[in-house]
């Protein structure tokens, strides 16, 4: 091979590799003062007007954060608990049936319980649909979503940690899930 043509290959690798990398870039944010996760640069943190609109219950996320779109979100949540850590293997059936009744067809790729920087999470990952009501006023098309949601117990509180995407982007997001819900700590 020519000479000249390695390190033209070579620069053309990193240049291209310099392009696709920004998306995964994360920034340790601080959650609340015992949880920590790494969010993508290009993430900010919903509106009190977005949150109303996505999330209808009298409950909100204590922190939800979306990209420049308004197509992938990423949220935190807690609720007060009687279950223990101990018992994250019943928690995972539960969550399971309940993930079921939220969706007309989930697919799940993931079902687990994981170690994560030293403490258990249930994990999920899976494809769902949602379909219109048959008597809907005007036509709509089906909901369908990537999600990567993990459970797990502290100090009295269930956390629920949520990423999700379009089904057609989740190839381009699933990576940047993982890593996200890889680096959360929790003290």
């Amino acid at each position: 091979m020519n000479k000249n043509i390695k390190p033209l290959i070579f620069l053309s690798l990193l240049l291209l590799c310099s392009f696709q990398r920004p998306l995964n870039d994360l920034i340790k944010t601080k959650i609340t003062e015992n949880i920590e996760v790494g969010i993508p640069k290009a993430f900010q943190p919903m509106t009190e007007e977005l949150m109303d609109q996505r999330y209808l219950t009298a409950r909100k996320p204590i922190a939800a954060y979306t990209n420049d779109r308004q197509t992938v979100d990423f949220t935190v949540s807690t609720s007060n608990t009687r279950w223990r850590p101990s018992d994250l293997p019943i928690l995972k059936d539960f969550y399971k049936a309940s993930l079921l009744e939220l969706y007309d067809e989930v697919s799940f790729s993931r079902e687990e319980v994981e170690e994560i920087n030293g403490k258990n999470f249930v994990v999920f990952e899976f494809s769902s649909i949602v379909r219109p009501e048959e008597n809907a006023l005007a036509p709509q098309q089906p909901i369908r979503k990537y999600t990567r949601i993990q459970y797990t117990v502290h100090n009295g509180k269930t956390l629920v940690f949520n990423f999700s995407s379009p089904q057609a982007q989740q190839q381009q997001w699933e990576g940047t899930a993982a890593e996200m819900m890889q680096s959360i700590q929790i003290k």
